[in-house]
């Protein structure tokens, strides 16, 4: 049952100058309640049968939207009780002091994004919110509801990070993530914002070009040859395979190579949808891709490369399971890197991003490769990758030896 707010004129209230007050009438469940509008009309020109001016001249209508002003007041206020899931009643809505503390605060808006991504099965972004939220915490660990969210405290939050030794590009993408949050929930009326903060404070002054992570095609043939000077040598190798195979597979993301199964393969191509971003992708495979793919071959498994395995049933599994896998991978990586001395830190992002770049160097034309890894996002890449037919794309990956 939803509060009725109906205005009504109080005629047992009437002044000697015929004039009478205006109240809201609250009913909820028989009970009713009433609070003064501090509007005062004359009692003469209000029909007490359908609780309206009988006419509508211009004052009155002044009168009537002043009215419907502070009634839109409890109905937004009652849209926000109801957003926030909490219990509807009069007191709640007439009281004060409790609708304040019913207010929608920073933790609240984080902590409901990340269990609606939690609940969509996107755990990499519910996990960049958490740390987002984390952060924020430490830097206001009192209750901060989003309404108090202005100019100046952006600038102390940016200030927070900077002193942390956070860099450009990640205070960005928590103040982007704070800034979508945000914004959805003014959307859906959990808080109501007079000014939005985020208008004066522009993210995108925080991003900056990050300096190129590619390696030359020499580099490459270096990782090629690479044996290993230590004893445990079984991660290592795999290590190297897997930078290898997202090379000569046009920059496959870790977290799809590890998903790949056997029935990717469909005689010499690969097909898989990017986790990320649902886009069906597919390219021929390179001699020295089929040789690592023959490399790991485990009819046990039905995973192409030993990361996951049957063990890993939910998505949640799978995200913890590949988050530890390619903070293993990076690290036998950076030795690799350092034993061969190349001069980037060797990651599996290395290997998109010379993927691109080898072939930009070659000469193929950048619409082709999509700059994939030049561009601001990878919305834009995608929508340059999609104009190309899988034979374009095989062709100019000859180029990668």
């Amino acid at each position: 049952m939803i509060i009725k707010i109906q205005p009504i004129c109080k005629k047992n209230k009437i002044k000697k100058d015929g004039l009478a007050p205006i109240y809201l009438r609250f009913t909820y469940n028989g009970e009713k309640r009433y609070v003064s509008t501090g509007i005062y009309i004359q009692a003469k020109d209000w029909n007490p049968d359908t609780q309206r001016f009988i006419n509508e001249n211009s004052e009155n209508e002044e009168i009537r939207l002043k009215i419907e002003s502070i009634r839109y007041k409890y109905l937004k206020r009652l849209k926000q009780l109801e957003a926030l899931d909490k219990e509807i009643t009069l007191d709640a809505l007439l009281d004060e002091k409790k609708a304040r503390i019913a207010t929608y605060t920073v933790k609240e808006c984080l902590e409901q994004t990340i269990k609606r991504l939690e609940t969509l099965g996107k755990y990499n972004s519910a996990s960049k919110h958490k740390t987002a939220l984390s952060l924020f915490m430490q830097f206001k660990p009192t209750p901060t509801r989003l309404e108090e969210i202005n100019f100046q405290l952006l600038e102390e939050f940016e200030l927070f990070l900077i002193q942390r030794g956070n860099q450009s590009n990640s205070i960005a993408t928590k103040f982007s993530l704070l800034k979508a949050a945000y914004n959805k929930a003014a959307e859906e009326g959990k808080f109501t914002s007079k000014i939005n903060p985020f208008i004066k404070f522009k993210v995108g002054k925080l991003w900056t070009s990050t300096h190129k992570r590619a390696i030359a095609k020499q580099h490459i043939i270096l990782i090629e040859n690479y044996s290993p000077q230590c004893t445990n040598t079984e991660y290592i190798l795999l290590a190297r395979d897997l930078f290898l195979f997202s090379y000569y597979t046009a920059g496959i993301n870790f977290g799809d190579m590890a998903r790949l199964k056997q029935e990717n393969i469909a005689g010499e191509r690969l097909y898989y949808t990017r986790h990320k971003t649902g886009k069906l992708l597919s390219y021929k495979l390179m001699p020295k891709a089929l040789e690592i793919i023959q490399r790991y071959q485990n009819p046990t498994s039905e995973y192409l490369f030993p990361i996951l395995n049957s063990s890993h049933k939910t998505e949640l599994q799978k995200f913890n399971r590949i988050h530890k896998a390619l903070a293993k991978t990076n690290k036998a990586l950076k030795q690799i890197g350092e034993e061969l001395k190349i001069p980037n830190k060797l990651t599996t992002y290395v290997a998109r991003h010379s993927y691109a770049t080898v072939l930009r160097r070659a000469g193929v034309a950048t619409s082709i490769i999509s700059s994939s890894l030049g561009h601001s996002s990878e919305k834009v890449t995608q929508i340059y990758l999609d104009s190309f037919e899988n034979k374009q794309i095989d062709e100019a990956m000859q180029h990668l030896v």
